[in-house]
């Protein structure tokens, strides 16, 4: 199993971090999690062809996680891609009235597909896709937030999205091989909905991991040591996310 950091930024613009962005490899098939603005531009530069994703996930419907998904249409009706076989994209509740309302404001740009769009709305629970399974649980940020848990023979990958702590996430979380988790804000400058690097080393630790990725990084994160706060709860090894990073998961891992 593979994972791509698209986009280890927010909302705001960076010359460095794009919005939010995962392609994950797993059991031969490709995974896009979450999508803000320029995550395409990001998928295109880490070699993925758009026609060939299997799947799109989205943890909320924040504009920096699910900001390209018209874009996303747009592109895979195009006749340079030509996508004709069926698109899975699974949310929180909600998906189905954001695809409408995108409808109702692009028309058959994104309505009239010459593709089945599969549209899922998930709660917690675990969806069995036979060579992989995906495991939603909530988390605190909006009212229908989820994070996800993807687990194949090779190994598993916990990703919080957006998530204040929850102990719901750290059951998610337990044992698992890659831990990704949002850390917004420095340590003395908490966010509600959000984490600081000692509490993301808190549920790691709490939660068994083998690895750690900090992400989702704000400008108030800029000249801050995010490091070293998050390796007093978890002595594991941590990672601070960097645009194009990729990650391997079993076969001892590896970047």
């Amino acid at each position: 199993m593979e994972v791509t950091v698209l986009g280890s930024g927010t909302a705001v613009p960076s010359a460095e971090r794009a919005s939010p962005g995962y392609f994950v490899q797993v059991a031969n098939e490709s995974l896009l999690l979450d999508g803000g603005t320029g995550t395409l531009h990001q998928l295109v530069r880490a070699g993925v062809r758009l026609g060939t994703l299997d799947r799109v996930l989205y943890t909320h419907y924040h504009p920096d996680h699910v900001g390209d998904f018209p874009h996303l249409l747009f592109a895979l009706r195009s006749r340079e891609i030509g996508r004709h076989r069926s698109l899975w994209v699974g949310g929180p509740p909600g998906l189905k009235r954001h695809y409408h309302l995108l409808g109702e404001l692009y028309g058959s740009w994104v309505a009239n597909l010459p593709f089945v769009l599969e549209l899922n709305e998930l709660k917690a629970g675990t969806v069995d896709f036979g060579a992989w399974r995906l495991t939603a649980r909530p988390v605190p940020h909006t009212d229908v937030s989820l994070a996800y848990r993807i687990e194949a023979d090779q190994g598993s990958v916990v990703y919080s999205g957006d998530t204040d702590y929850s102990e719901d996430l750290i059951r998610l979380a337990k044992g698992a091989d890659l831990l990704i988790l949002e850390c917004a804000f420095p340590d003395g400058q908490k966010v509600t909905g959000h984490l600081t690097p000692s509490l993301a080393g808190e549920i790691a630790a709490q939660a068994g991991v083998k690895r750690l990725v900090l992400t989702h990084f704000s400008p108030a994160c800029v000249g801050h040591d995010l490091l070293s706060p998050c390796q007093k709860q978890f002595p594991g090894e941590v990672l601070l996310a960097r645009d194009l990073m990729r990650l391997t998961v079993g076969d001892g891992g590896g970047q």
